[in-house]
């Protein structure tokens, strides 16, 4: 890939369904958003980000420990719109294209990254949007092409960038994927058992 990607990790959810912070939680010996942190620190992004919230310095160290640059969103009270627009704000503007990955996706995986990033290269235009399915089911990380970047700083809310899917279908570019544990997350405390379960067996 050339190094004009940039990358945005969200990590500052409320996780209001778990209960408790999540991204702290251990998966084989280290933090679920380090597993994230690992795989996406391995590609030569132009610019890439943690968007973080509480607790603060201790996220912020597991960013640091990937040399990672970590923003902390004071708004993320407001839904994940806010963390993207602060993203935004951050990244620089000189990217050709931002792949947001979730903080709470620990099995995201070195070659669907690649293959999304191929992807986004073939498309050969700043309004690809290349998102990944399994089944037909769409899933993240999702690149958008710098072309959306108003409107994705446009956003409200916790919808994160599904409107400008369903608004936009003609850019995008489905790549199936046939794991479907890559795209496990970890919203509840059974999800997160699905996820220790699912890594001892890998």
């Amino acid at each position: 890939m050339n190094n004009k990607m940039g990358a945005v990790i969200l990590a500052a959810g409320t996780a209001s369904r778990m209960g408790k912070q999540k991204l702290l939680l251990p998966l084989a010996g280290k933090p679920l958003l380090s597993h994230v942190l690992s795989t996406v620190r391995r590609f030569p992004w132009g610019d890439c980000i943690a968007i973080i919230g509480e607790p603060e310095s201790e996220l912020a160290a597991l960013c640091q420990a990937e040399g990672i640059r970590a923003v902390y969103n004071a708004q993320r009270q407001l839904g994940q719109a806010s963390s993207i627009s602060l993203a935004l704000q951050q990244l620089a503007p000189e990217v050709d294209g931002i792949m947001f990955l979730l903080g709470d996706q620990p099995l995201v995986s070195f070659e669907l990254l690649e293959e999304l990033l191929t992807q986004f290269e073939q498309a050969a235009s700043r309004k690809a949007i290349i998102v990944p399915c399994f089944q037909g089911e769409r899933h993240s990380p999702v690149i958008f092409g710098s072309f959306w970047r108003p409107r994705l700083a446009g956003l409200s809310g916790d919808t994160g960038g599904r409107q400008i899917l369903r608004d936009n279908p003609s850019p995008i570019v489905e790549v199936n994927w046939p794991e479907k544990s890559v795209f496990y997350d970890a919203d509840t405390w059974e999800e997160y058992q699905k996820l220790v379960v699912e890594q001892k067996g890998l």
